[in-house]
């Protein structure tokens, strides 16, 4: 009998290049076959994951969950706020930000070893997870590393309790606990009950014959501990997890062990071995990088030779044909002003006179052939040293309406002339 549940996902590439239209109408109907409903993208500060890409995925019924990785030291809330209104308007409803916080590579050593630590995180984290509510998603509580350099469940406990102690208690029930769920190479059920079962486990010692939560079963422990002071524990986003360990003095499991265990953990998922709470399980990782670390796991080293895992799953997972694309998603982008990435010292001022005409119709600006050949109408910036004729015609050929103009007009000149890519703007006149 075939799998069918609502919880099972996997976790995309472990950075945020990959996110092309090739890329999605690649993948797309791999995930179908895997009867993927949930998949952890990884994000960043510095530009969104593309809205084809993310509506996509939605149209496909498949959620997306957002991880944005910023550096904790450097982190500035005005970075995270333009993304907020538009993953929430493109249907994101789970955004998670930063990383293993109970780490000190995610710190450095001089803010490590400062006083309070976790209130410091906390202090940081407070404004991301009310923004991320007021946005329309779901605030999100960082992953942390199971044990980890500050005992993760130390770290949630405390972090919790702080939020309660600030007068934060609307904001502590609509929490999601983001979670890794490695097996580290132990027993599917190390770790089962949580506290209730294993007392004896304490932070940084775990006595001979005791089990704790680095195991799959870490989400009991944590669901113990959200459970304190609260109607019933937190929900939990499992972000990566699966037969995997992060030990690097552990040999990586034998490929069919690996599929056997994570076809367990599954089926696990349709009936009540996981808890209610446990959203999803996102399984880690699909592919990466030839030279990523984590390669040598990779259910899909390559897109085209799958591991055994994935045959495995396939025979078992009971999924409908994958839907096509949907093409008409992208084209809700109306104007994409594709600008060259480098275009000479005096583009600073070139840029001005750009921001004054665009103002009009407000287009997408940005630098992406991938983005623009999915809006209804590009305005190319930039003669063919600087975009090459072979991207125009490709977006000609991918539907757009496409308007080359060679040079910006002068600011000072803007007001007597149409904006940038209206059909009847003068393309060779008044140039800067």
């Amino acid at each position: 009998m075939g799998m069918s549940n609502k919880r099972l996902g996997y976790h995309y590439y472990p950075d945020d290049r990959h996110y092309s239209q090739a890329d999605l109408e690649t993948w797309l109907p791999i995930l179908h076959s895997l009867g993927a409903k949930w998949l952890t993208l990884r994000g960043s500060t510095e530009r969104a994951i593309p809205e084809y890409f993310v509506r996509g995925l939605v149209h496909a019924d498949i959620q997306p969950v957002i991880h944005i990785t910023s550096d904790i030291t450097t982190f500035q809330i005005s970075d995270l706020m333009p993304l907020l209104g538009s993953y929430g308007r493109w249907g994101v409803r789970h955004l998670v930000v930063f990383d293993r916080p109970n780490m000190m590579a995610s710190w450095g050593e001089a803010s490590w070893s400062r006083r309070g630590l976790v209130e410091r995180f906390v202090d940081i984290i407070v404004p991301v997870l009310e923004a991320t509510r007021a946005a329309g998603m779901r605030p999100a509580f960082s992953p942390l590393e199971p044990g980890g350099d500050y005992w993760d469940t130390a770290f949630l406990s405390q972090a919790l309790a702080s939020l309660d102690r600030r007068g934060k208690r609307d904001l502590l029930k609509d929490l999601t606990l983001a979670t890794y769920a490695w097996t580290f190479n132990r027993p599917l059920d190390w770790g089962l009950g949580g506290p209730k079962r294993w007392p004896e486990a304490r932070p940084y010692h775990t006595p001979i014959g005791c089990q704790d939560q680095r195991g799959l079963r870490v989400f009991d422990w944590y669901a113990s501990i959200s459970r304190k002071g609260l109607p019933s524990p937190l929900p939990m986003l499992v972000i990566a997890g699966g037969a995997f360990s992060r030990d690097a003095q552990q040999a990586p499991l034998a490929p069919d062990a690996q599929a056997e265990q994570n076809l367990s953990i599954a089926r696990s998922l349709e009936g009540d071995s996981f808890p209610p709470q446990v959203l999803n399980f996102a399984f880690y990782p699909l592919t990466c990088d030839h030279e990523h670390p984590d390669h040598g796991s990779a259910w899909f080293p390559t897109v085209d030779q799958p591991r055994p895992s994935v045959s495995v799953f396939r025979r078992h997972v009971n999924a409908p044909e994958a839907p096509p694309v949907r093409q008409e998603t992208s084209r809700q982008i109306d104007h994409y002003v594709l600008i060259p990435a480098d275009s000479g010292p005096d583009f600073h001022r070139r840029w001005n006179a750009l921001g004054a005409l665009a103002l009009a119709s407000r287009p997408i600006i940005g630098f992406s052939s991938d983005e623009a050949r999915f809006a209804r109408r590009v305005t190319i910036i930039g003669d063919a040293t600087l975009i090459p004729a072979q991207t125009e015609s490709e977006l000609r050929a991918a539907g757009c309406e496409v308007q080359r103009v060679p040079h910006l007009i002068s600011p000072s000149k803007a007001s007597n002339h149409q904006e940038v890519g209206s059909p009847s703007a003068p393309t060779g006149a008044n140039h800067v």
